[in-house]
């Protein structure tokens, strides 16, 4: 047992290592450079798992109004290897019906067809969710983009937040 948490520690602390290493020049890939991204460089790498399936990318965005509140922004992007595109559409309904799940959800009419927004409770806290849905390379992607309702938070930050989403989408879309 004490072999497989070092070996897990061992893993661990390279995966950090090469995380910290791809954020200084905000390039990412997973599923073996199936998908490629970027993001935001300030965006600090929060976990990233990049063996096995599904695998992750995610990332803490700082606003500074959340200091001191226990609240978080973040944004991932999860991918799954799958077998065509009816498995795509089954992984994207899996993921619109985990959505509607959330406590307080409420759609947000601002949505595309490329863009399911919505706003839900997390504890007491309202966030605002954004989620993207890609398939490239037989591989599924979701972007979630997520922040808390805080009324600290400026209208220069959400811009930069939703800057920062739509480079994430628009370098998934390559």
């Amino acid at each position: 047992m004490k072999r497989s948490f070092r070996t897990l520690l061992a893993a661990t602390t390279f995966l950090a290592t090469l995380a910290q290493a791809n954020a200084g020049n905000g390039n990412f890939a997973l599923n073996g450079g199936l998908i490629n991204f970027t993001a935001p460089s300030e965006w600090p790498v929060i976990m990233q798992m990049s063996e096995g399936n599904p695998q992750v990318i995610a990332f803490q965005v700082k606003d500074p109004a959340d200091t001191g509140t226990g609240e978080a922004s973040r944004v991932s992007v999860t991918t799954r290897k799958i077998d065509d595109a009816q498995a795509f559409q089954q992984f994207v309904n899996t993921s619109l019906e985990k959505a509607r799940q959330t406590p307080g959800y409420e759609h947000q009419t601002k949505s595309d067809s490329n863009t399911l927004r919505y706003t839900g409770l997390n504890a007491k806290t309202k966030y605002a969710y954004r989620e993207n849905y890609f398939y490239k390379n037989g591989v599924a992607v979701q972007l979630r983009c997520v922040h808390p309702l805080l009324k600290e938070t400026t209208s220069a930050w959400l811009n930069a937040f939703e800057q920062g989403c739509d480079q994430i989408a628009t370098s998934l879309q390559k």
